[in-house]
């Protein structure tokens, strides 16, 4: 579940510089997770380092905590972030895929303003936020695979309501809208629950043990986790939503999950 990007970072156990929804679904962020295409002979690779960077202690304000996270146009601007968070929006990962480290790293907060040479998107920005993270915070970690609680996606009693497709051509496609919190199309099972996975109605990570093969095209109505008391939207759950119209539910089990396991982080030093 931890992202390519990790992987290859695996072997040399230093992060050169992290999930969610499939509500609302904002699942379709995580399409450059699970897909992402093939860069050219032609196109010249991204930078691996921005231009340049600030990273500074938050200066607290009286009221509510408020936290944002912004990264477009070449540029991220964190407000009032722990390193932890940081971490995981670098690898998109969930809480439960980070361990270990100083108990800093989930207090401390800080203010990075970090501006790319060029353009870039925001999956061009995450290599270089990992670059940043290792290079400020001097921070090294590797990767173990863990037994722990997790949800296995099974089929229904009734049984799988869903058939697999012809793959189009046009490969994994994720997406949202006002009439279908989640659509796909050529999805497989694996895909459909690491997607799931990153959504923020789970706590636990989502391992795919329907034994459905091949490739599917799915629609999925429900009402959002983060819907308010405002909202004028009604419908099922998730959870029911996922039994009636797809045939599938979500069991308690237990399974391995990778995660990323914090080795060493130092506080950083002033700009």
């Amino acid at each position: 579940m931890i992202n390519s990007l990790v992987r290859k970072e695996k072997s040399s156990h230093t992060l050169p510089v992290s999930a969610a929804g499939l509500v609302a679904v904002a699942m379709a962020v995580t399409i450059s997770l699970l897909s992402s295409p093939p860069v050219s002979a032609q196109t010249p690779a991204p930078p691996v380092a921005f231009e340049v960077a600030s990273v500074k202690l938050h200066k607290p304000e009286p009221g509510p905590l408020r936290v944002s996270t912004a990264a477009e146009s070449g540029r991220i601007t964190f407000v009032n972030v722990t390193l932890k968070a940081c971490i995981r929006q670098a690898y998109g990962l969930r809480p439960y895929q980070v361990a270990g480290g100083p108990g800093w790293l989930a207090d401390d907060r800080y203010d990075i303003v970090a501006k790319a040479a060029g353009p870039a998107s925001k999956t061009q920005l995450m290599p270089m936020l990992q670059a940043l993270l290792a290079d400020r915070f001097k921070l090294t970690f590797h990767i173990e695979t863990k037994e722990m609680p997790v949800y296995s996606l099974v089929i229904a009693k009734k049984g799988s309501k869903i058939h697999a497709v012809k793959d189009d051509g046009n490969g994994l496609q994720i997406g949202a809208d006002p009439e279908h919190p989640f659509s796909a199309r050529n999805i497989s099972m694996a895909q459909f629950a690491g997607a799931l996975s990153r959504d923020q109605a789970f706590d636990l990570p989502i391992l795919d043990r329907t034994g459905l093969t091949g490739v599917f095209n799915i629609a999925l109505d429900f009402v959002p986790d983060d819907a308010t008391s405002t909202d004028t939207a009604v419908g099922p759950s998730i959870f029911t939503a996922l039994q009636e119209q797809l045939g599938l539910k979500l069991e308690a089990a237990k399974g391995p999950v990778e995660i990323l396991v914090i080795d060493h982080a130092e506080r950083p030093s002033e700009n």
